[in-house]
């Protein structure tokens, strides 16, 4: 029983591991402008012991994710915390040429730094997001996985636990943070200050990856400290256990930009940065339709399941029973998932955007969070086919619209298309464009590669919302087949045409690997 019990809880995350592993989009040319900069200041620690990436900077690309500071010197300007992450799989990279001989190059560099610093955080994630979305929907199995169907495969979370970007990561410690703090006030568990220092020391860790999950971080303090029992004492455990991530914060800020308070922001070279307070100006009509209902970036646009997160909210506060189990976490799920909704749509709408981005992804820090308060939505409705079916229909929309951005291109170039689901994704696969994967690695080509991960990921999905019951199966087949009308409907959006449209896609063809 107990080996059976513990084959249950590996099979997700490795199942998991697997679908973010198939695929490896890595193109030479297009010299990453979020992920190069991360790798060179990994390098140049351990080679030259300086955050500085003078030595490499001629190697970038773009150069908008660089600070250049008054005294001439480089840097990356985001949160160095994946650097630092990747740091012991560049010393064994290393370890490895230093055998074989050679120096590890950009592409191994990307591979290896990927998978530790991000797909593997991201798959530990998954049994505290598991755990939590029981809590929400107690006793509907069917409700937890399809909540976990909706946030690992049709979320943000799908493409940014493969690449060298911080979100993900960010999302899963502010994530397992808050699971911790959960525990900590619900249950009676023994070692309650190492319980506490582990809420603090993630939500610290996630700060150090990405400065924007602070917002995530302050929410889950304050339902610690007004909701545990000891809540001075455990809210001190918290303080320190965040204490040595923003010591380290500090110091490589004093050592990069002269302050431990001063980030590479300070000195980024996107003038969006010098807008308002850092680029926020207060809310504004674009920046908000941007995140929520753009058609090639809103938030419900291309993930439409964050609806049932309302519905869940609902019945978490309508309910006495819910209240009482989940009410205070439901608030604090609400609190963060609407800031950072707000935050982005009070930014600077170019600034807000993100470059080239799939989704929103200054709002994947809070994806955790809609997940949770959906699961208790999925659950209430569970018992009624139709609203079932509908909500499933809604899972699937985002499933297909992230993995298939995922397993082709997923840096979709929205400022040349309007419409990239139509314009990249669903055009690569017709075009038979597979980038790098286990099915090219073993002499697939063209839609024959992808094949594997799509119909792989079809049928995971479908297992884990429908379960062994024909009925239900019925239900989440028909749902799929609505799925996939809705993003053939999808295709009456505007789409760019003209110039744009033809060098964006020249640009991706000219750059294509393999």
């Amino acid at each position: 029983m107990y080996r059976q019990q513990v084959r249950a809880r590996l099979l997700i995350p490795c199942t998991l591991l697997l679908v973010y592993l198939y695929s490896f989009p890595y193109f030479d040319q297009l010299k990453s402008a979020n992920e190069l900069p991360r790798i060179f200041l990994t390098t140049e620690i351990i080679d030259r012991g300086t955050f500085r990436i003078d030595a490499r900077y001629r190697e970038l690309g773009s150069t908008f994710d660089v600070s250049t500071t008054p005294d001439g010197h480089r840097y990356s300007n985001k949160a160095p915390g994946l650097s630092f992450l990747a740091l012991p799989s560049y010393l064994v990279l290393k370890g490895w040429h230093a055998v074989v001989g050679g120096e590890p190059s950009i592409r191994e560099l990307t591979w290896m730094f990927r998978v530790t610093a991000v797909t593997v955080p991201a798959v530990l994630f998954l049994p505290f997001f598991l755990t939590l979305a029981r809590r929400f929907a107690p006793g509907c199995e069917p409700a937890q996985r399809t909540a976990l169907v909706a946030y690992a495969l049709g979320s943000m979370a799908m493409p940014y636990a493969i690449l060298l970007f911080s979100h993900q990561v960010a999302a899963a410690f502010a994530g397992a943070s808050f699971a911790c703090a959960v525990t900590l006030v619900r249950e009676h568990v023994a070692r309650r200050n190492r319980w506490a220092v582990a809420v603090g020391a993630l939500a610290g860790a996630s700060v150090l990856v990405d400065y924007q999950s602070a917002l995530a971080g302050l929410a889950i303090g304050v339902y610690l400290l007004l909701r545990s029992r000891r809540r001075w004492v455990d809210a001190a455990w918290a303080a320190a256990g965040a204490l040595p991530s923003a010591i380290l914060l500090m110091i490589y800020h004093a050592a990069c930009f002269g302050s431990p308070l001063k980030t590479g922001y300070s000195y980024a070279a996107d003038a969006a940065h010098t807008e308002g307070v850092l680029g926020i100006i207060g809310p504004n009509r674009e920046a908000m339709f941007n995140a929520t209902l753009a058609p090639d970036n809103g938030l419900i646009t291309l993930t439409p399941w964050v609806l049932l997160a309302v519905v869940g909210g609902y019945y978490a506060l309508r309910d006495r029973e819910a209240r009482e189990r989940i009410g205070a976490e439901a608030i604090t799920c609400a609190a963060i998932a609407l800031v950072y909704v707000l935050f982005v749509g009070s930014l600077v709408p170019e600034f807000g955007r993100a470059g080239w981005s799939v989704g929103p992804r200054y709002i994947a820090v809070a994806m955790p969070f809609f997940g949770w308060l959906a699961a208790a939505g999925f659950a209430a409705i569970d018992r009624n086919e139709i609203a079932r079916g509908a909500s499933q229909a809604l899972v699937w929309v985002g499933v297909i619209v992230f993995v298939t951005a995922a397993a082709t291109f997923p840096h979709w170039p929205t400022p040349n298309f309007t419409n990239p689901i139509h314009e990249v994704a669903l055009r690569l696969i017709a075009n038979g464009n597979a980038p790098h994967s286990l099915g090219t690695a073993v002499g697939l080509p063209g839609i024959a590669a992808m094949l594997p991960l799509l119909l792989g990921v079809a049928a995971v999905a479908g297992w884990w919302m429908a379960g062994r019951d024909r009925r239900r199966w019925i239900v989440t087949v028909i749902a799929a087949l609505v799925a996939a009308g809705i993003i053939a409907g999808y295709g009456a959006f505007p789409r760019t045409g003209g110039a744009a449209a033809t060098r964006g896609w020249e640009f991706i063809q000219d750059i294509w690997q393999p």
